[in-house]
């Protein structure tokens, strides 16, 4: 109708240029007149075929954006005169994430010359395949100020071969219009050390000082420094105030890292990091006694504190790694359950733990990594040195081939059972 329209319009302008005063007709032919309105008819044809054009290169437009959205990817574009903007759809703000890691490890042990009743003398081998990890993480923008974050884990022969929900958080603010404050509040692993490794298997440092609470911190940070701090409530207790559930446990981590392309191309974390009750951390709070005999283990004469330092650096094709944790002060003989010598003796017990790694990538898809690290006044739950290597090859894009070997050195002494331990690993992992 409109192109209809277009064309009546034109010709009837064409037709007063024409014959816009008598005058002007008599000087023409009727052949004249005739050649001049089939000219002036050709081109409005000719007009009405670009107008046409321009309509279906424009339906076509809007149909192929309307597949890309469906498929998942819609475009960047200026907008289309006359179209009605599309309201953001909820799944537009979700990001999937994950990790899928197969293991096969082999354990050998061997004992030297122990008069230890119930110890083996000799050695002992074991091993295992296993699906070690499973994670399904879910990331939501809710808009320009708020995110969530939900993870799933499965670790086999972990929570009874179940799903948990491993973390759950909401974090606030962290942008320029918050001025680089931030709040974060859920069930997370609260920053205590960084508890970086270029290995396959976790360092001494997150086997003993991890930690997974509910808990709730205010920060700050910008493109060079960061600083958090926190609260949380521990299932360890002082005896004294075990019959008021409160919130004990206090940590915070203040941290300095470069922004891309400064000092030289060298990518630099270093920081350090507090905690009020390393008997809160997941492996230590499973050793805790009960001290009173009252059938509650959640409790301990005074909390202990500690403390992490840490670097991470990289350059080029090499990376490296150091850091050192230790609890300020001793749990007191008879608190921790490990802290036994080789007679049953219950004894006091400063934990501590120290990690060394350098990492080289020869090319792209090939990493050789290195690791010595150690622990003390872990008795024989930890070796007190142990040092080994990794070689990871990224077969296709996510997806990596890894192999281990650690050596672990329990020494000969009046507390610790003498033995050593040789640990290898093979590793096929994705990550999505």
């Amino acid at each position: 109708m409109k192109k209809c329209m277009v064309a009546t319009f034109l010709l009837l302008i064409a037709i007063g240029f024409l014959f816009p005063v008598s005058g002007m007709c008599q000087d023409m032919s009727n052949a004249e007149i005739m050649k001049e309105l089939k000219a002036l008819k050709e081109r409005i044809i000719k007009l009405e075929e670009e107008l046409a054009k321009k309509d279906t290169e424009m339906e076509s437009m809007k149909q192929d954006i309307h597949k890309a959205h469906i498929a998942g990817h819609p475009e960047v574009r200026p907008p289309i005169p006359g179209e009605e903007p599309e309201r953001e759809k909820w799944y537009d703000r979700i990001e999937l994430s994950g990790a899928i890691e197969v293991e096969f490890g082999n354990v050998h042990e061997d004992f030297k010359d122990n008069t230890v009743a119930g110890l083996p003398s000799d050695k002992v081998q074991e091993h295992d395949l296993t699906l070690a990890t499973v994670e399904l993480g879910v990331d939501a923008q809710i808009n320009k100020y708020t995110r969530g974050h939900i993870l799933f884990l499965y670790e086999e022969d972990a929570d009874g071969d179940r799903v948990r929900l491993d973390e759950g958080t909401i974090f606030l603010g962290g942008i320029e219009e918050t001025y680089g404050f931030y709040l974060l509040a859920g069930k997370y692993y609260p920053h205590f050390g960084e508890l970086n490794t270029f290995l396959v298997s976790d360092p001494l440092t997150l086997e003993i000082f991890e930690i997974r609470e509910s808990a709730a911190q205010a920060g700050w940070g910008n493109d060079w420094f960061s600083i958090g701090a926190g609260l949380f409530n521990g299932d360890v207790q002082e005896d004294f105030h075990r019959e008021n559930n409160r919130i004990n446990g206090f940590f915070a981590d203040v941290n300095m890292h470069n922004p891309e392309d400064t000092l030289g191309g060298v990518s630099l974390l270093m920081g350090l990091s507090y905690l009020s009750s390393v008997a809160d951390s997941n492996t230590l709070e499973g050793e805790v006694n009960d001290i009173n005999g009252d059938g509650d283990i959640n409790d301990i004469s005074d909390y202990v504190d500690g403390v992490a330092a840490y670097l991470v650096a990289e350059y080029g094709q090499f990376s490296f790694g150091a850091e050192y944790i230790t609890a300020l002060d001793d749990f007191r003989a008879g608190e921790m359950a490990y802290a036994v010598d080789r007679l049953g003796t219950a004894r006091d017990t400063r934990p501590a733990a120290w990690n060394f790694e350098f990492a080289y990538r020869p090319i792209d898809n090939v990493q050789l990594a290195i690791r010595y690290e150690g622990s003390d006044e872990m008795y024989d739950l930890f070796p007190e040195d142990q040092y080994g290597f990794a070689v990871s090859w990224e077969l296709f894009k996510y997806t990596t081939l890894s192999a281990e070997y650690l050596h672990g050195e329990y020494e000969d002494n009046a507390t610790t059972v003498d033995r050593d331990q040789d640990i290898f690993t093979m590793q096929l992992a994705i990550e999505f």
